[in-house]
């Protein structure tokens, strides 16, 4: 619980994030699955590798490393925008050009209906199915980063804007927003403080000087008792 509470808050909105993780995941395993087995098959058999395979098995080994990363430290530290960012536009131009190589190399296969017919045998069909299947989820890999791409740049404009500070145009003594006037103190008033300054504003403006009412005196100045009762007699009537 407490390293939890320690974990930086997500800028990304919860729903699309995973969703898109979750295409890019599901993809890139069955890419990886299907390329693994043609390559064992094809280095069995002893034919030369193609360098289509090789890239399609790279690059979804690489989104797969890339999404554990990013979802560790989503969980644990939180997940930097610009570093995904990053990460997705490296994938996604692997995948173009993986994505590009496979439908050149495979178009022939692509075209035809995978029936007996047109591939003698089950195995001809299976064969025919499994590079369909791979082209599907090549393309699902190839739209899913390019939508991650996207929401990285979009969650990563959203925190440089709330990150810029306001350049404050209110100079001392005008009026803001709220009606308050600010006190003037660039050239009289050296204290910083903003609690001093409001409170020699509530004083009257005049800072720390004493009120000059305090130094006004009555004119009457005989001595009235303690509540006043008495007042200040004539010499002929203390006679």
């Amino acid at each position: 619980m407490a390293r939890k509470d320690r974990v930086k808050p997500t800028h990304y909105p919860f729903l699309p994030f995973h969703i898109i993780r979750s295409a890019q995941l599901v993809s890139s395993l069955i890419v990886a699955a299907i390329m693994s087995y043609f390559l064992r098959e094809l280095a069995r058999d002893g034919y030369r590798l193609p360098w289509t395979f090789i890239l399609l098995l790279s690059v979804s080994l690489l989104t797969i490393v890339s999404l554990t990363a990013t979802i560790l430290l989503h969980l644990f530290y939180g997940l930097n925008p610009l570093l995904n960012t990053c990460l997705n536009a490296a994938l996604l131009l692997l995948w173009a050009v993986s994505f590009s190589l496979l439908s050149w190399w495979s178009s022939g296969t692509l075209r035809h209906f995978c029936t007996r017919a047109n591939w003698d045998d089950d195995t001809g069909v299976s064969i025919c199915r499994t590079y369909k299947a791979l082209f599907s989820f090549s393309l699902i890999g190839l739209v899913a980063t390019l939508v991650a791409l996207v929401l990285d740049v979009h969650v990563q404009r959203g925190v440089t804007r709330r990150g810029k500070f306001a350049k404050v145009g209110m100079g001392l003594g005008e009026v803001d927003k709220g009606g308050v006037r600010g006190v003037d103190v660039e050239e009289h008033e050296t204290n910083p403080n903003p609690s001093a300054l409001m409170g020699a504003r509530k004083r009257g403006g005049e800072g720390y000087a004493v009120p000059e009412e305090q130094f006004a005196y009555e004119e009457d100045l005989g001595y009235h008792g303690a509540a006043g009762q008495i007042g200040r007699r004539s010499v002929e009537e203390r006679i």
